[in-house]
């Protein structure tokens, strides 16, 4: 039997019946090539010897390209299905090769001219061309081509990543952003587009040969091997893996062929995520993988934690994130991925167990019996079995009312001492008043002096008495004492390797918990996270909590899911806020780029709150009119209570909706569900209900809190924006009442 090595081929959208008869076609192909009834044909005047096509059916046939190395495999490779004369002319006119010089497989059609115009460099100016934003605006205005006026050459596409003459000519003769992400989004070979993009961002060449591993380690190939050899080699090349992948039985080609373009993560990985899902080079310590919505943070940690699994089938793995719901979409998204994949039954088993950053602190306590004992060091008291778990602002506004009504105004609030509390008080294990007045308060905005300390912790005291009283202990709590537990189990702890998925919205609780659950070593935290999606909680630095990832920190520039239009705006509605990261550096929004292109966000204005509901109705109308699925269509709203009065608006004006309460997708209707909700999904067209001034942000985010903080609820509100932004992968729309919310009134203007 030969192999059959898939190809991602652009202009492959097919309906739910043509991709059953391509399985069925391939999987009899699989099973026997020299089947009769496949009709193999080898092509006339071809350019390659190598080109086929087989028959799909009457009037589809299957381009395929033969590979016999010495001593090896037949090799089959497919480059997609077409209507009958197309596949005879793409193969008849491509060639599948290894490139000369990067050494990666390529599919080349030499049916193209040589372009018409001759390009030569501009003669100096005595200015700068300018930023790439304003060599966007206008062909007229620039006449310098992009690439040039970032200071790259010809050579650098012929000479170093073996572009043709006529592909780097092409590429010099765009003059805008836009003109050459669109050039680069129509080559065949995706290895060709990705240079072309993070050239557009002014990347270095070293850095982009970097990350696509283009070295000459792949260059010197055997001059004695055939060319069918080099050419199986060459796609194993990291770069050429980015299209083409082996298929080794039918269940993967199933997945693969009904995947489409949703689901191409599950296969295809750029070689910069291939290289931080590779457990094979360990890292002597936690790693931090950071990127911003899209760039396939979540995909590496899939990756990553299968093929830690498949390094060592007893290893304890375990990936968790924020929420129980996105874990499940984590559970859902590795079962896809591999459903070989071993799955762990309890925390501590080998195996992968998926559970939410919760979900782990509640197994913990429910299988360590010194879980009430290890509560006295963390709180001062017991926590009995039957103590029901709360969220962590309940009880603060009791506890000041009782004890401290006249507190000065910054610290007479309740999101005040839940910050406190989470960032200070539970983490270092505090239960005595005086170990409070010593402690450093690193990042608190609020300055205490000891009278003011002494205030604070009359308040903590009655709060943790009405608790036990009450029989009530929060989650944050829960995880500081399981994190205590954890540390007195000994060197095995609960696992060999843990993956954190939206690691910025962690709690320091949290982090004291997961460094616990592991021991320190190689490959012990692989963490993923994206300050600028920080809507929870309050920032973190990890090396507090005995994380320490100095040197080991890398960041995700190339986004997968949103269009070049719709990252640009996403993007820029987080222009005005200051980021920092995990290690209290600053988290800039600059080298961003998307794979895809698509229309630019629209904004929507309306009068009043009927007409923002007529109008909703109207665009999600033309979506379904367009043929788009109903379900891959959502409005996002900021407030719980908008979502009833949207499905009711949208049910009235004919079209049903679903309201989502978590972050999983059912039935086959459009969706209605907050921003809050909608993180980790994404869906084709989006719109953001409501982003007007006065509404966004609602005045009551701020009224409770202490001044030195309303700046960061602020940015939390421009990050939620952003993460809600992020979801929309082809269209995005905005709308809002009279007037556009002034948190975004840097955002990019659109039409």
């Amino acid at each position: 039997m030969a192999n059959l090595i898939m190809t991602k081929v652009k202009g492959q959208n097919f309906d739910k019946n043509t991709k059953a008869k391509i399985y069925a076609f391939l999987e009899k192909f699989t099973t026997d090539e020299t089947s009769a009834g496949l009709h193999i044909e080898k092509m006339n005047q071809a350019v390659d010897s190598r080109a086929r096509t087989a028959r799909v059916d009457q009037s589809l046939r299957a381009v395929l390209y033969l590979l016999e190395p010495v001593g090896g495999e037949r090799t089959y490779v497919y480059a997609g299905t077409w209507e009958h004369d197309e596949a005879i002319e793409r193969a008849r006119t491509r060639t599948f090769r290894t490139n000369p010089v990067s050494g990666v497989a390529e599919l080349v059609d030499m049916s193209i001219e040589a372009p018409s115009i001759d390009y030569t460099p501009a003669p100096p100016q005595a200015s700068g061309v300018g930023s790439v934003t304003e060599a966007t605006e206008s062909t007229t205005q620039q006449s310098v081509p992009l690439l040039e006026s970032l200071n790259y050459s010809v050579s650098s596409l012929t000479e170093v990543f073996g572009f043709s003459d006529e592909l780097a000519t092409r590429a010099f003769a765009q003059l805008t952003e836009d003109a050459l992400l669109e050039f680069a989004a129509s080559l065949e070979n995706d290895w060709q587009g990705a240079v072309l993009l993070d050239m557009a961002v002014g990347k270095s060449i070293s850095d982009i040969k970097a990350d696509l591993q283009i070295d000459d380690e792949y260059v010197s190939l055997d001059d004695q091997k055939s060319e069918d050899d080099k050419l199986v080699a060459a796609l194993q090349h990291p770069a050429a893996r980015m299209q083409f992948t082996l298929v080794d039985n039918n269940d993967e080609l199933r997945r693969v062929i009904e995947g489409g373009d949703f689901g191409a993560w599950r296969v295809f990985l750029h070689p910069e995520q291939r290289r931080y899902a590779d457990p094979t080079k360990p890292y002597n310590g936690p790693f931090r993988l950071s990127g911003g919505a899209g760039t396939g943070k979540t995909v590496v940690l899939l990756h990553r934690a299968r093929n830690l699994a498949k390094q060592n089938p007893n290893a304890r793995i375990v990936l968790t994130t924020f929420t129980r719901a996105l874990s499940g979409n984590l559970e859902r998204d590795l079962e896809r991925l591999d459903p070989d994949v071993p799955i762990a039954s309890e925390l501590g088993q080998p195996g992968i167990r998926v559970l939410g950053i919760d979900q782990i602190a509640a197994a913990v306590r429910s299988r360590n019996g010194s879980f009430s004992e290890a509560a006295i060091d963390v709180l001062g008291y017991r926590v009995e079995s039957t103590f029901r778990p709360g969220r962590n602002q309940d009880g603060w506004g009791e506890a000041i009312a009782e004890v401290a009504p006249d507190l000065p105004p910054a610290i007479a609030n309740k999101a005040f001492f839940e910050a406190e509390y989470l960032q200070v008080i539970l983490p270092n294990a505090l239960t005595e008043e005086a170990d409070y007045l010593r402690v450093r308060r690193p990042g608190r905005g609020v300055a205490l002096d000891r009278k003011k300390r002494m205030l604070v912790w009359s308040v903590v005291e009655r709060y943790r008495k009405n608790s036990k009283l009450e029989g009530r202990v929060s989650f944050a709590e829960i995880a500081m004492i399981a994190a205590q537990c954890a540390e007195q189990s000994g060197e095995s702890r609960f696992a060999d390797h843990l993956l954190i998925d939206e690691g910025q919205d962690l709690s320091a609780a949290h982090w004291k918990l997961m460094r616990a659950l592991v021991p320190e070593g190689q490959n012990d935290l692989f963490i993923a996270e994206d300050t600028h999606q920080r809507i929870y909680g309050q920032h973190v630095v990890l090396s507090r909590y005995g994380i320490n990832i100095v040197g080991r920190s890398r960041r995700l520039t190339l986004n997968y899911r949103t269009t070049e239009q719709n990252l640009r705006y996403a993007l820029s509605i987080l222009e005005g806020g200051e980021y920092v990261d995990a290690e209290n550096g600053e988290e800039t929004i600059g080298g961003y780029r998307s794979s895809r292109l698509g229309p630019e966000p629209r904004l929507v204005k309306a009068s009043s709150t009927p007409e923002l509901l007529s109008s909703t109705a109207e665009c999600v109308q033309n979506w379904l009119d367009e043929g788009v699925k109903p379900e891959t269509i959502a409005v996002l709203a900021h407030r719980n209570d908008d979502l009833v009065a949207i499905s009711e608006g949208l049910a009235q004006r004919g079209i049903p909706a679903t309201v989502l309460k978590s972050a999983s997708l059912t039935g086959e209707r459009p969706v209605v569900l907050t921003m809050h909700t909608a993180k980790g999904m994404e869906f084709s067209r989006v719109i953001l209900y409501d982003i007007s001034e006065g509404t966004y942000p609602p005045s009551w985010a701020t009224s409770d809190v202490a001044p030195e903080d309303v700046a960061d609820v602020e940015l939390r509100f421009r990050s939620l924006l952003y993460v809600a932004a992020s979801r929309a992968r082809d269209e995005l729309v905005v709308s809002f009442v009279r007037h556009l919310s002034k948190i975004i009134a840097g955002a990019l203007r659109l039409p």
